[in-house]
């Protein structure tokens, strides 16, 4: 996580300002739809690609020992003119659209696989947990790359002086690549090349492979039968879309509503908004454990719902609260995204049991939830263009109104609000918990002692949620 988040903070957090003085309107929204579509069907794609080739976790490492480097190399040349290009330009609009399609591609077969290697190391909650505290601990790391590039970065570089910045992500991405060559060597222990291999051993690839094999549109509408899967997917697509408009636009707001606090102050507060999440994923570690990971879910949504009606309360007057409430909003945001790595998995042991695969299909599981989620990415900053442009304003530029910083107030603490709301009625309804969700682990690791379950087992996991429900009636 270490080289993705390092190069991904700079990426999410530039490229609007970057590029809005190269394309105008019709070329950034023209380059936003190709990406959208681009960004939704990359990730079932790969996932599905990922998923049938031989193995466990050596399935996975490939895409980031190769993935990733190439990754780094699009990053630092996405920042470069190509000579020749004028605003409003084909050759720049075309220049924007190929440089979202690469960088998103490359990111999709990096991070996809990635996060599918979880549910393929252990089935464990506090192993799970573990690892997902490394993975942040690597990104505390890279994500102090937000705190120097704000400072490299000016409304002058914008105009063309953007060397500094430049060379500064030349070094990032020489950084992020030793970052992913090192985690693909490292990242299975001599534990997952003998539980791999006994996979192979015992037959599981080899049963697999005698199975009639399932197209991708059938793995697809198998999943959508999930009531829990379907609830996080909606959970899910609300929460990138929020985070992506937080991460896109945050430094635009910061310094447009807080134009009186230093630069220093403002580049404090943005790279804090990245890093503080990471640390509070960390910190969080022993309340998933101990209260799952739904509840610790459900606390953030409360807790969001709370920090909006207070901002709301105390209004657009005073900039270091609009400052503490960015990054207290962000923390919030940013670790139901850290942490949903930990909901998909046990979704994926699920799926395993319910479908009785040998395998598991983590990333096509991951990729379908991407299909309906991404296009958020790609919403999030053009709804943040047309509120920045309203005023008369720029997106990299300033002379905003007063109605328009109001707007921009608005935004950064109403949908907040409203989104948490939202999420925090589908996210009730989530069941994979408690005593079912321990049924589930239970049957995953029956599965890869005994190679499979019966049909009653299915049955009964299937009829688990009703009758916990039935059950609990009836004690009330």
């Amino acid at each position: 996580m270490f080289g993705s988040a390092a190069i991904n903070n700079l990426w999410v957090t530039y490229y609007i300002q970057f590029f809005s003085r190269r394309v105008n309107t019709q070329w950034f929204y023209i380059g936003q739809v190709v990406y959208m579509l681009w960004n939704s069907f990359n990730d079932p794609l790969f996932g599905w690609i990922s998923d049938a080739a031989p193995g466990l976790t050596r399935r996975r490492t490939p895409a980031i020992k190769y993935g990733g480097p190439l990754w780094a190399i699009v990053f630092a040349m996405a920042w470069q003119d190509l000579g020749g290009e004028e605003f409003g330009s084909i050759s720049a609009g075309l220049h924007f659209t190929m440089v979202l399609c690469l960088y998103d591609g490359l990111l999709t077969l990096v991070e996809l696989n990635h996060a599918a290697l979880m549910p393929d190391l252990t089935t464990s909650t506090e192993d799970r947990t573990k690892l997902n505290n490394a993975s942040a601990a690597g990104a505390i790391l890279g994500s102090l790359s937000s705190f120097f590039g704000h400072m490299y970065w000016s409304q002058d570089a914008q105009g063309g002086g953007v060397g500094p910045f430049r060379r500064f992500s030349t070094v990032v991405a020489l950084l992020a690549t030793i970052g992913f060559a090192f985690s693909a060597e490292k990242v299975c222990t001599d534990a997952d090349r003998h539980r791999e291999s006994k996979l192979v051993a015992e037959g599981g690839e080899a049963s697999e492979r005698k199975k009639p094999p399932l197209s991708m549109a059938t793995v697809v509408r198998q999943m959508m039968k999930h009531k829990n899967f379907g609830l996080f997917t909606l959970v899910s697509a609300l929460q990138v879309f929020e985070c992506t408009f937080e991460k896109n636009f945050l430094s635009i707001f910061v310094d447009l509503l807080m134009q009186d606090v230093s630069k220093h102050t403002r580049s404090l507060i943005i790279s804090t908004s990245f890093v503080l999440p990471w640390i509070v994923t960390i910190l969080l570690a022993p309340a998933v454990s101990r209260f799952g990971v739904r509840s610790v879910i459900i606390a953030s949504f409360c807790l969001k719902v709370l920090l909006g009606v207070i901002a709301l309360a105390v209004g657009l007057k005073r900039p270091l609260f609009i400052g503490a409430f960015a990054v207290m909003t962000r923390v919030f945001t940013e670790c139901v995204c850290r942490l949903g790595p930990l909901v998909l998995s046990d979704l994926v042991d699920e799926d395993k049991v319910l479908h009785s695969r040998a395998r598991t299909m983590s990333a096509m599981f991951i990729g379908t939830n991407s299909f309906f989620t991404k296009p958020g990415e790609s919403l999030a900053p053009m709804l943040g263009w047309a509120i920045v442009n309203s005023g008369g304003g720029q997106v990299g530029g300033e002379g905003l109104g007063k109605g328009v910083e109001s707007t921009l107030f608005y935004c950064l603490v109403g949908g907040p609000l409203v989104v948490a709301s939202v999420q925090l009625v589908f996210w009730n309804m989530y069941s994979l918990h408690g005593s079912y969700l321990q049924r589930i682990k239970d049957l995953v690791n029956n599965m890869d002692v005994e190679g499979g379950v019966g049909d009653s087992e299915i049955a009964d996991v299937v009829d688990w949620p009703q009758q916990k429900g039935h059950h609990e009636e009836k004690m009330q």
